[in-house]
């Protein structure tokens, strides 16, 4: 596999941020500068599993972007990130407009199913979820749908790496949601983590997007005497497996993606003890003058720290005015510039074949105080399409040679 340069320390040098950043959102031979971006995603209040990330960041995007003297349209449809209707329901109405880019598919849950539907047209869309099936060639890829995280077997083949080349983990649960990041995520530990000896699977349980309960679970990963907790889940399930785990004595650590770290967020969490999180653009571990930048002035605005939605949107915008800048507003030619793009802004992004864009995951732990500390930052390596595997929607029994 062809690796892409990326700066592995926890931080970068502002000034290489700066002079990499592509097209600079100036305007193409004088042009006036117009930007025109649709948002499918909900904000806090609209629903349970609701954050207001996506749109602040958004917001943030539009005020950067005009004071830089870019007249920017932004308009939001809610849409829920586990309702596949809701999802279409958003396309269907922001495809007409013409956007100049839409920024949507939150999950696997939504891209799956609704991504074909937004490949068969020409629309500029940046995708907020990164399951296999979403790459260029993917079933519910294409040349226009560019995913802004990268893979989650990419995420999760360097977790399992550090879980067990850096924590020494010996027998590790798996905690699997019911959509089909679970069973991705299992395949993909299930594979990397023969490459170590001694550290194995021991046991996998599974529950749904938004269980209340998952006491079972727990116990039958006491009964397997794991000795760490990984998985894969949406906000509200990880917030029930930390405490009722803690409940329950299992103190051992419980290493997860953005939505544990989300859960931290909303409060939900009653201890932030012996928590590894594995996030691919985690803003103010940058350190750099954009990042730097960014996370003052969305403190300052919104009154806490942003997250990877929040800066993963404002990149976004920031990418389609460069695009725009260079291509104007026609779709096509806009898909067409975003498929060179490299830019830097709050995190980095670098377009493979397959249209991922996001190119490294950082691994962190909580201070006492709830900050963040930067224990590792992994380069993403590119995958060829072909080595790729699509997954099926319900996860499967763990099958661990001994347990």
């Amino acid at each position: 596999m062809k690796l892409r340069l990326v700066i592995t320390a926890c931080f970068v040098v502002g000034a290489l941020v700066t002079a990499l950043v592509t097209g600079g959102t100036a305007g193409a031979q004088g042009a006036k500068k117009s930007l025109y971006v649709i948002g499918a995603y909900e904000t806090k209040g609209e629903s349970s599993l609701a954050v207001p990330n996506f749109d602040d960041g958004a917001k943030l995007a539009v005020k950067d972007l005009e004071k830089k003297g870019w007249t920017v349209k932004y308009e939001r449809i809610p849409a829920g990130g586990v309702s596949a209707s809701s999802q279409e329901e958003a396309f269907l109405a922001a495809e007409p407009k013409n956007p100049d880019a839409f920024i949507a598919l939150t999950s696997s849950n939504v891209f799956i199913p609704v991504g074909p539907k937004v490949a068969a047209t020409d629309l500029p869309t940046f995708a907020l979820a990164s399951p296999t099936e979403g790459v260029r060639t993917g079933p519910s890829g294409g040349d226009n749908i560019f995913l802004l995280r990268p893979l989650n077997e990419q995420t999760y083949e360097k977790f399992t790496d550090y879980a067990c080349k850096i924590m020494k983990l010996h027998r590790i649960g798996l905690s699997l949601v019911t959509t089909a990041f679970g069973p991705t995520v299992q395949r993909i530990v299930n594979r990397t983590i023969q490459k170590y000896k001694g550290c194995k699977v021991v046991a996998a349980e599974t529950n749904g997007f938004g269980d209340t309960d998952m006491t079972q679970q727990i116990l039958a990963f006491k009964d397997a005497n794991v000795d760490a907790i990984m998985s894969a889940n949406f906000p509200a399930p990880f917030g029930v497996l930390v405490n009722q785990s803690r409940q329950n004595g299992l103190v051992v650590p419980i290493l997860g993606g953005a939505s544990l770290n989300i859960a931290k967020d909303s409060g939900s969490l009653q201890s932030i003890n012996n928590l590894v999180v594995v996030d691919d653009c985690v803003p103010e571990l940058n350190h750099t003058k954009s990042a730097n930048k960014f996370v003052k002035a969305y403190k300052k605005e919104y009154g806490y720290l942003p997250n990877y939605a929040s800066a993963q949107v404002y990149d976004a915008f920031f990418m389609a005015a460069n695009a725009v800048a260079k291509a104007g507003h026609d779709a096509k030619a806009i898909d067409k510039a975003l498929a060179g793009t490299v830019y830097h802004g709050v995190c980095d992004y670098r377009n493979d074949n397959n249209n991922v864009m996001g190119d490294s995951v950082t691994v962190y732990k909580y201070n006492a105080n709830g900050s963040k500390k930067c224990l590792k930052k992994y380069p993403i390596a590119f995958v060829p399409s072909a080595e790729l595997a699509t997954t099926t929607t319900t996860a499967a029994p763990a099958t661990p040679s001994s347990t």
